[in-house]
């Protein structure tokens, strides 16, 4: 059956401001083996979806005759289903669920039944559809800034503290019992970490002197580092790991090239993390776990996620300059 609704669309590459659409469009929901109709309530706006919508990283000029759909995570009701998709998944029409899957920014998203995560009914569509990209990406970075260590490092610095994935790595870190070294751009910012995610060590980079404040809590030990800023941070935390230190990368919030000279002379390694490549960089049974987890998160600690931001589809360009914001609090949301 045929329903109508509203999507958002973009018909070439570019600065998200000038090329996203609204659109009124008719769904023809047909679907397919193993498919499932989720009628989307809420979605995020990460920054790495305006990476996508801008092409960078990729080729912007490529065409888009028949347009691109943005948007990977949501939350959302199961409006339909192929016939037996449901079978042994626990999953029925009518359940509220979340997925991470491409095309999320439209009122009817086509999703394969693997991809969905059901809900708990206490769990609101605006902390479910934070959960999984932040969750995942949190436990990937993790698994790769560890994964090659003979043995677990007793500090951590972190960049860009105060993000949502950030946020999460801290999560994560306290409860493996590493103690992270929180950078954040400024003293306010810092403030509100601690009261929203005690833990671990803030140090504001606004102030002259940071570097040996993070030398003064850790030494000159340090061994890991992971990196969500680029551009000059990648520089200043070279400086600050010792001789085959560590960086894990899983983002590029400051926009700017890095100066990678420091690498060779210190012998330290560099290892990128995204996202889009997790459904093969786990095995099915890890990727069971992260959703599981995802969905404890939004359960247990709802204090990371409670902070954001609405805006309807009617006002996406007003969402996309709210995402790097400076006084930004929180992720940025879409409602259906």
């Amino acid at each position: 059956m045929a329903r109508k609704g509203l999507r958002i669309i973009q018909y070439r590459f570019g600065d998200p401001q000038k090329v996203l659409e609204v659109e009124s469009t008719t769904f023809d929901c047909k679907l397919g083996e193993g498919e499932v109709l989720v009628r989307v309530a809420r979605s995020v706006i990460h920054p790495g979806d305006l990476h996508l919508i801008a092409a960078k990283g990729s080729n912007p000029s490529e065409k888009l005759p028949e347009g691109r759909l943005p948007g990977l995570e949501a939350a959302g009701v199961i409006e339909d289903a192929a016939q037996g998709a449901l079978d042994g998944t626990g999953l029925m029409v009518g359940m509220r669920v979340a997925f991470f899957y491409p095309g999320a920014w439209q009122s009817y998203v086509t999703v394969p039944v693997q991809a969905l995560v059901a809900l708990p009914d206490d769990m609101s569509d605006e902390i479910a559809t934070q959960v999984l990209i932040n969750t995942i990406t949190a436990r990937q970075v993790l698994r790769a800034a560890l994964g090659e260590l003979e043995s677990r490092p007793a500090w951590l610095i972190q960049t860009g503290a105060s993000s949502s994935v950030a946020k999460m790595i801290t999560y994560f870190a306290l409860q493996l019992g590493i103690a992270p070294i929180r950078l954040v751009r400024s003293k306010q910012s810092g403030e509100h970490l601690e009261r929203v995610l005690p833990g671990g060590i803030v140090i504001s980079t606004d102030v002259d002197g940071w570097q040996a404040e993070v030398r003064k809590v850790a030494g000159d030990d340090i061994i890991l580092a992971v990196d969500g800023v680029g551009s000059d941070m990648l520089a200043e935390l070279c400086d600050l790991l010792a001789v085959k230190g560590r960086i894990v990368s899983y983002g590029a919030l400051a926009n700017g090239s890095s100066d990678m000279t420091a690498f060779s002379g210190k012998a330290l390694t560099l290892a990128g993390v995204t996202i889009m490549t997790w459904q093969e960089d786990v095995t099915a049974e890890e990727r069971m776990q992260d959703m599981k987890v995802a969905i404890e998160i939004g359960t247990h600690a709802k204090t990371m996620l409670s902070r954001y931001t609405e805006f309807d589809l009617s006002e996406i360009h007003h969402a996309v300059k709210a995402v790097s914001a400076p006084e930004k609090k929180g992720n940025i949301l879409l409602k259906f």
